[in-house]
């Protein structure tokens, strides 16, 4: 029912002459998440246009597209949204090319969803998580985002033959600052990988693997659903056990279950920002140095 109300509405604007806008004088590409943006940013540089759908806050998990959002897909070159787990509903938008950039992620790199729940020790017959297989939130892993830059040059020198050269010269340069930015956050947590935190939900978890640090349970595996009081109550006593350190809420999902565990055993409670999009986390760098910044706080 919400889809063809959608394409309803969709067909209406077009109608009403609210079609695609006029082309600018470079290519132009359309984001579903502002880290997805940061990071096509980086490599087109001045080449051209990269354009985001969601605004910042809003859940990638529970978007439903607007009219507005398939017409800026359906005139860009091409979309880029992040994984079948991520934002599926991107793969339907009316556009010339559709991208998922996990897709990019070489297979080594991925990590499964059981993977970083072992933590949990066991399923909870009423909280099983509804993801695919392999966790798409690849962006908070530097050394990830620099393993895609190939595959992404490429795939972007085919759909804009003629910016090529400047796709692969920005892509040396970004790598280069992502080594760097994979340096900096090794130094920054060494010694805090001892001091376990609950997350909400799994969208940072390729930045806790990378730099060891502890994640004790996932609060919400699944967007969307809110976690029954049962589950709330095994959260409460594996944080007492485990000697968690603070427990984390994300500006896109609902801060009460985290509240509520951090007010049972008396700990502070953080926010990390898996998508930014705000000023100060516009760009990857200032993404990931921000929610460095509130982990470091959260264990120090």
């Amino acid at each position: 029912m919400k889809t063809r109300i959608f394409v309803l509405l969709l067909a209406t604007a077009l109608a009403a002459g609210c079609g695609a806008p006029e082309n600018s004088a470079g290519p132009h590409y359309v984001t579903t998440i502002n880290p997805l943006r940061a990071i096509l940013a980086e490599v087109v540089g001045s080449r051209a246009e990269v354009k985001v759908l969601l605004a910042p806050g809003a859940s990638p998990h529970t978007y439903e597209p607007r009219p507005s959002d398939a017409m800026a897909a359906e005139s860009a070159l091409a979309v880029f949204y992040a994984s079948e787990d991520v934002d599926a509903w991107a793969a339907k938008l009316p556009a010339k090319e559709r991208i998922a950039m996990f897709a990019f992620v070489p297979e080594s790199a991925h990590l499964a969803y059981e993977e970083i729940e072992h933590a949990q020790e066991g399923e909870h017959d009423d909280h099983h998580h509804d993801h695919g297989t392999d966790n798409g939130h690849f962006w908070s892993d530097p050394s990830v985002v620099k393993a895609i830059l190939p595959e992404l040059v490429k795939k972007l020198s085919a759909l804009d033959p003629q910016g090529a050269q400047t796709y692969a010269q920005n892509a040396a340069k970004f790598a280069a600052d992502l080594d760097k930015l994979d340096t900096e956050m090794k130094e920054a947590f060494i010694g805090l990988d001892n001091r376990p935190v609950f997350m909400f939900h799994p969208s940072w978890t390729y930045f806790m693997h990378r730099y060891n640090l502890a994640v004790a349970g996932m609060i919400e595996p699944s967007p969307g659903k809110e976690p029954t009081p049962k589950f709330i109550s095994e959260l409460i006593e594996t944080a007492k056990a485990k000697n968690v350190r603070a427990v984390f809420t994300e500006p896109q999902l609902p801060r009460r279950p985290a509240e509520v565990i951090a007010e049972a055993c008396k700990l502070p409670v953080f926010e990390i920002d898996p998508n930014g999009g705000v000023e100060g986390r516009r760009t990857y760098r200032e993404l990931i140095e921000y929610n460095a910044d509130m982990l470091k706080k959260a264990l120090q």
